[in-house]
Formats: structure tokens, C-alpha cells, sequence
């Protein structure tokens, strides 16, 4: 005897666990214009990103479903999936298979800083060093050249890590030794494992820097932590300053940076935010 056949119009039952209501209200958020020039996907991807970086959705959240927001904003799966692919590549999401989407915690604000600056920095805020190399003479004329550097002066070389909680960048910096005299000697003490002894001089000036948009290597992603890949972003730093005996400013240092994108957001400071927190320093001690 053939199976009975469902009633036409009749639900079929599914299998499977039942998904569990998501605990992020959606309501008051607008719905996607149609017919305009502006994909209605990325448009989703903008309109939920802009609630979540806003801090209203609590991290560890579970994130509304598929179906949740079609129903919502009434567009099609084919909307949905690429828009929570926009979010979890900005890393303001996270899925968790056989689990679902979950909210991710607010990205660190780091500042933007080269090696003299991090150094200098350690002991106002929560980042650490960690130096994977050193080289005490580069010969690459293009370095030379970006740092002014005399015939003969020595360049070195110093690839280090950012951490704060976790890697947060890789910073390959470069600087003439004889104008930073004390960075050397800093940077080969926490390679061993001590604490370095630092300087107070170049007094640091203005900063040139740039950022695109990339992804990690190999090498890179076993280094911050990441899959390669993975979204990052890569910058050039050109920190000026003015050396001990000198009263011109000049570069001191050029460092490449490349930097997890998902848990990271750079800004840039003032040039007389290290000053104002070494006075406060001296205040409170």
C-alpha cells in the first residue's frame, strides 16, 4: 500500500530542532528602497551594521535568523545571505556552526602609532610589544631615501607585534640608529625578555600615514591569529620628529603595518598627546 499523500496545501513537518527566537528586536528599523542604484543587500548590510556599531545589541547576542529578517524587511534569502556576509567580514558578527549568528564585541580603538611611539606609550595603556627580529643594517635604497638618511648611516630594521588582549598588528619598522639612539638597545632588552631602558628623544612631530584594504598571508595570519585570507588592512607610517642637537624636523622612522581589520579600528592621535600623558603621569606619582 502506497503512504497516504499530504492534503494539497497542507504544511509538511520538518525535521530538526526548532530554531530559537533571536533576542534582538528589529523594530524601528527602516526597510530597503527599491529600484535605486544601491544594491538592496548592501543596503540591509548598512542598516543592521549601523545598530550594531551604535552598542544597542548586547555582545554574545544571538543575531536574528535567515528567516527573521526576510520576514522584517521583506527581502528574499538572496538579499539576506550576502548582507550577514558584509557583516561578518567587518567582524561586527560572528557564526558559530550549529549554533547560528551571534553579535560580536565593539572592535579596540587602537591608536595609530609606529615603534618609538608604541614603546614610549607602553606605559600609559594596555598594548605590549613583543619583537620577533632584529637587523641592525638594512641596505634597501628605497628605505634610505623615504628617511633621509646620509651615506653610510646605519637604517635598522625591528618586525615586532601589537598585542592587547590578543595580536593586534604587525609593525616592520625601520629608523636611522643615530638618530634614535636608545630604540636599538630597547628593542634587543625585549627580545630577551627585559625591560628596556628608552629615551626621550626625537621629540615626535607630525605623522603621515596611509591605509588600504588587504588580506593576510600565510605567514601573517599564523602570526595575529587568523585564517589567510582574512580581511586586514595594510599601512604605510612615516613618523617625523626632532632629533637631540638638532632643531628641524626630520623622518625618523617608516613602518609597515598590516593589521587585523575584524577586532581592530585605528584613529589617529594629536602630536601632543604623549606629552600630555607623561604630564599626567608625573602629576599622579
Amino acid at each position: 500500500m502506497e503512504p497516504e499523500k499530504p492534503a494539497s496545501g497542507a504544511r509538511r513537518k520538518t525535521s530538526g530542532r526548532p530554531k530559537r527566537p533571536s533576542g534582538i528586536g528589529l523594530d524601528g528599523l527602516r526597510r530597503p528602497e527599491r529600484g535605486g542604484q544601491v544594491p538592496l543587500y548592501y543596503q540591509l548590510g548598512e542598516i543592521l551594521k549601523q545598530r550594531l556599531e551604535g552598542g544597542d545589541w548586547e555582545p554574545g547576542t544571538l543575531f536574528p535568523s535567515e528567516r527573521e529578517l526576510e520576514e522584517h524587511f521583506g527581502v528574499s534569502r538572496a538579499v539576506v545571505r550576502p548582507a550577514l556576509g558584509l557583516l561578518e567580514r567587518d567582524g561586527v558578527i560572528y557564526r558559530r556552526r550549529g549554533s547560528g549568528t551571534y553579535v560580536a564585541a565593539p572592535k579596540r580603538l587602537v591608536p595609530i602609532r609606529g615603534l618609538i611611539r608604541s614603546l614610549l606609550e607602553d606605559r600609559f595603556s594596555d598594548s605590549r610589544i613583543a619583537v620577533l627580529r632584529i637587523r641592525q643594517q638594512t641596505n634597501d635604497q628605497m628605505i634610505a631615501g623615504v628617511l633621509d638618511v646620509s651615506r653610510g648611516e646605519t637604517v635598522a630594521q625591528v618586525t615586532s607585534i601589537l598585542r592587547l588582549d590578543k595580536p593586534i598588528c604587525l609593525l616592520d619598522s625601520f629608523f636611522p640608529a643615530e638618530q634614535v639612539p636608545w630604540l636599538l638597545g630597547a628593542a634587543v632588552s625585549l627580545k630577551g625578555g627585559e625591560l628596556p631602558i628608552l629615551g626621550e628623544s626625537p621629540r615626535l612631530t607630525r605623522l603621515d600615514v596611509s591605509f588600504e584594504g588587504s588580506s593576510c598571508g600565510p605567514w601573517t595570519s599564523k602570526i595575529l591569529g587568523v585564517r589567510t585570507g582574512d580581511p586586514a588592512l595594510i599601512g604605510r607610517l612615516l613618523q617625523y620628529g626632532v632629533p637631540a642637537g638638532e632643531s628641524h624636523e626630520r623622518p625618523v622612522e617608516l613602518t609597515r603595518i598590516v593589521a587585523r581589520s575584524d577586532i581592530s579600528q585605528f584613529h589617529l592621535e594629536d602630536a601632543g598627546s604623549l606629552d600630555r600623558r607623561r604630564e599626567g603621569s608625573r602629576r599622579g606619582s
